[in-house]
């Protein structure tokens, strides 16, 4: 099936994607290279668009408010109109956000281009109004943040790697990793939460290892049985929770991946991959490892899935959004053969080109 005759959503940002969000309630957050948070509700109407510092690297909400990374500076809105609640200025880039017992947690860093290093880094407790709890500072870049066994716990470079509880004020516990390599990415699971290095390892929050892929982990993702692994070489690969693997597949380089909604039974992997200028996404039902849908796409720089529905953004500006049932209903009626859906496609292009012209 051709993931561009499906979708239920396409809104433009009016400048790159850098993050996107979805709600349970099936609202849409989309952020962009130059700061700019747009907030569409489940109808697919424009609620409010509100400038901010600088790039989005990561957003995160709570009930009233949505919280950003934002260049330098970390930005909480409220998610009813949009309106700053407060920001605050972190010492060096904000990179990640995370809404933690009622406070937000944030990670910044310190890159030194003479040294083509990260210096320093720190993590930082806000209260809900923007009080400043504590701030920890340290020579490590904490990569990701991920919750786990009512834990949060920052995956973290050299040269402690492991993990660390910044669940509440510091002194943190420290856990050494299995091996001596940083680690690279995170996600949190319903059962267990997994970290991925630089030397290939999936290790699970209780520092268990789970798997070694052939590369650098660069991204991970929990499904409802088991995890997908992808590699900077372009290979991913679908796993057992206990690491046997499943099937794979190998490519160009992955720019994002996700979970997102069933088919049979079976999560869904939505997977991005560059081609050149632009990018090639794919669908993949992961108790088989069969690919049932594909698109292609301007660049893809960020996706986020619920049980319902799947958003990508693009470097375009375009934010598309797919819908659990509209997405079955198509696969049920796609074409039996690949020539039948080169035809249709054909077929379909001409007809979008007369109603543009």
């Amino acid at each position: 099936m051709d993931l561009t005759t499906a979708t239920w959503m396409v809104r433009n940002l009016d400048q790159p994607v850098s993050m996107v969000h979805l709600t349970p309630e099936n609202d849409v957050f989309a952020g962009g290279w130059d700061g700019q948070l747009t907030h569409w509700d489940a109808e697919g109407n424009h609620r409010w668009t509100t400038p901010t510092n600088d790039r989005i690297s990561a957003i995160a909400l709570n009930d009233t408010s949505v919280a950003v990374a934002s260049g330098l500076h970390i930005v909480v809105l409220s998610r009813s109109s949009g309106d700053v609640l407060w920001s605050a200025a972190l010492e060096g880039s904000a990179d990640e956000v995370m809404w933690w017992q009622g406070d937000l947690v944030a990670v910044s860093s310190v890159y030194d281009i003479e040294h083509n290093d990260f210096i320093e880094s720190a993590v930082w407790r806000f209260s809900s109004t923007g009080q400043l709890h504590w701030v920890e500072r340290m020579d490590e870049r904490p990569w990701t943040l991920i919750a786990a066994d009512d834990r949060l716990l920052a995956g973290l470079g050299r040269p402690r790697c492991g993990h660390l509880d910044v669940s509440s004020s510091p002194p943190f516990e420290h856990t050494k990793p299995p091996t001596s390599s940083p680690t690279t990415c995170g996600t949190s699971g319903r059962t267990q939460s997994l970290f991925g290095q630089t030397d290939g390892t999936v290790v699970n929050h209780r520092g268990e290892v789970l798997s070694t892929e052939e590369g650098a982990v660069e991204h991970l993702t929990c499904m409802v049985k088991g995890y997908v692994a992808t590699t900077d070489s372009g290979l991913a690969t679908g796993r057992t929770e206990d690491g046997q693997a499943c099937w794979s597949s190998k490519g160009a380089a992955v720019s994002a991946q996700t979970e997102a909604m069933e088919h049979d039974g079976a999560s869904l992997l939505w997977l991005a991959r560059d081609d050149g200028v632009a990018s090639v996404v794919n669908v993949w039902a992961t108790n088989k490892g069969g690919k049932i849908a594909s698109g292609d796409f301007a660049k893809v720089r960020a996706m986020h899935g619920t049980s319902e529905r799947m958003v990508l953004g693009c470097e375009d500006g375009s934010v598309m959004v797919w819908d659990r049932e509209m997405f079955h209903r198509r696969l049920n009626t796609s074409g039996p053969t690949q020539d039948t859906d080169e035809r249709t496609s054909t077929l379909q292009a001409k007809l979008r080109a007369l109603r543009n012209s």
